[in-house]
């Protein structure tokens, strides 16, 4: 039997009108924005975007590209078309792929080889039935989704506690902790730390039987939300071509996997994968191996070199990952260095991927920001961001959706499943050199959906990041925006690109009067959402 999960947080595209449609968007900012809530019991000022609406029609023009890619309306019976027909191409929904503003990827399947060799893998070294694997895989699932991203302070807690209590043999599950306890001077926890002499910085012991577990429960979800992010790279950037792979915390090695699945098999010629764990190293090794090779060495791509620690040369990669990591590294300042790191790696792209938690946001927008401060006038935010501002969003959360077919231990498909991801994509120098053609490219900054598609009486709203630095709730009215930005605005989700211009005038021009459904009758309004 598949596994199937639905993580905590996690709403399916499907529900989400179902989900908010029963209320008018002032009172659902109000009720489901828990940050703002929470603000507000504690006699702050809470200044929440989500309570104003903007009339989109008069806010954005559609930009030229748009405009002409929708000049034309689309085959009245397209649906009717014969197989031999070229009609198919000529309807908008083909030309809104064609875009390079729209993201959106069907449900991502694992290559037919990965899937194979992983099941092979747990065939000839798992101990443990099929079904008994899938049961704990989802236990280590929600620890992973829990996580917390943790701090110096959390880290002398909770040495203090376990000082205080005797209890050191806890510490043997947490290593990543017991690396942070060695940056401190305090006499008291350097005691614990040389006691227990750990010196590894995963906060979480990934033994045999623990691997096994993580290979079935995140080998499907992490190939596809790397492939995701690398999508964008490629379809934003198609002169860009990857000579050279970092990649930071490999772990199953699915960021290769995936570069090579993006681009064509070939173009990287030296990956560099580095993984502290032995265990999760073998099964990386053993998928990465060519079934049928006299030679066990001999790997499907070329160039592949395994590391355990980070390495002290300056050799320098044309595309830097750090997926799913950054939450194992256990203090702040310890992520400071492996950033700092790895952006010293970077000649062209530095990606940083984590689970769309809350604690996985916060580490993005930590390494945003340490980006932002510290790395000098090379730093440009490709994705998800269109400023270099502080982060609009801060106090919330800035996810997309990514769906994929699960990893299972039978060939059989079952409905596409759905992860959230928060991310990062920053270039070193402007991005726009690898567009083709370069006479014409793209505008550094255009605004960004951040939020979920929602609707009112059939009409899209959306949270669009500005290149200001702040975000707007936005309704786009059917009948008032122009057929091309209409027809997009309503196809595209959470992370997809607007192709339009702001309209350079006041923004109070532009607001929409949103009236509570109880106040109708005793406040008249001009405009109603």
């Amino acid at each position: 039997m598949l596994l199937k999960r639905t993580p905590l947080g996690v709403f399916k595209i499907k529900g989400l009108r179902q989900a908010y449609g029963d209320y008018s968007y002032l009172h659902m900012s109000q009720k489901h924005d828990k940050t703002s809530c929470a603000a507000a019991s504690r006699g702050k000022t809470v200044v929440d975007f989500t309570g104003r609406l903007i009339n989109g029609s008069l806010r954005y023009r559609a930009s030229d590209e748009l405009q002409s890619t929708f000049s034309t309306p689309p085959p009245q019976n397209s649906r009717k078309r014969n197989k031999d027909s070229d009609e198919c191409s000529t309807t908008w929904a083909s030309r809104l792929k064609q875009l390079p503003c729209y993201l959106q990827l069907p449900p991502i399947s694992l290559p037919a080889r990965l899937d194979a060799v992983a099941i092979d893998y747990l065939r000839e070294h798992s101990l443990s039935p099929p079904k008994a694997i899938e049961d704990r895989s989802k236990i280590l699932t929600n620890y992973l989704w829990s996580r917390p991203l943790m701090s110096e302070e959390k880290v002398i807690r909770k040495s203090s506690k376990i000082e205080d209590s005797g209890d050191l043999d806890s510490w043997d599950e947490d290593e990543g902790l017991m690396f942070a306890l060695k940056n401190f001077t305090s006499q008291r926890e350097a005691q614990i730390s040389r006691e227990l002499d750990l010196k590894s910085w995963k906060s979480l012991s990934y033994s045999g039987h623990t691997c096994e577990l993580y290979l079935v429960s995140r080998l499907a979800p992490n190939f596809a939300t790397v492939c995701r992010v690398l999508y964008e790279i490629r379809k934003r950037c198609p002169s860009f071509i990857p000579k050279s792979l970092f990649d930071f915390g490999s772990g199953l090695g699915t960021v290769t996997w995936a570069t090579n699945t993006v681009w064509p098999v070939g173009c990287v010629r030296h990956h560099y994968l580095v993984e502290p764990s032995l265990h999760m190293t073998r099964i990386s090794e053993f998928m990465f191996q060519k079934q049928g090779s006299v030679q066990p060495s001999e790997f499907v791509f070329p160039g592949v070199y395994h590391r355990r620690f980070m390495p002290s040369t300056k050799n320098q990669y044309n595309l830097v990952v750090c997926a799913n990591s950054l939450l194992e590294i256990p203090c702040k300042s310890s992520r400071s260095r492996v950033i700092s790191s790895l952006w010293e790696k970077t000649t062209d792209f530095l990606v940083f991927i984590e689970q769309g938690t809350k604690s996985g946001f916060q580490a993005i927008l930590e390494a945003r920001d340490f980006l932002r401060t510290n790395g000098g006038p090379d730093v440009h935010i490709f994705s998800p961001c269109p400023h270099l501002q502080t982060c609009g969003k801060k106090d919330s959360n800035c996810n997309i959706v990514v769906r994929y077919y699960n990893f299972g231990l039978t060939r059989f498909k079952s409905e596409p499943s759905s992860e959230l991801i928060s991310y990062l994509v920053v270039s070193k120098g402007d991005w726009r050199r690898h567009q083709v053609p370069v006479v014409k490219p793209e505008p550094d900054q255009l605004p960004r959906i951040v939020t979920h598609k929602l609707f009112k009486h059939d009409q899209p709203i959306h949270d669009i990041c500005m290149p200001s630095g702040a975000v707007e709730r936005v309704l786009f009215p059917k009948q008032q925006t122009d057929a091309g930005l209409y027809y997009y605005m309503k196809q595209a989700h959470s992370g997809d690109i607007v192709p339009a211009e702001v309209v350079a005038t006041n923004e109070s021009d532009h607001m929409i009067e949103c009236v509570n459904e109880e106040d109708k009758e005793n406040k008249p309004s001009s405009q109603s959402c």
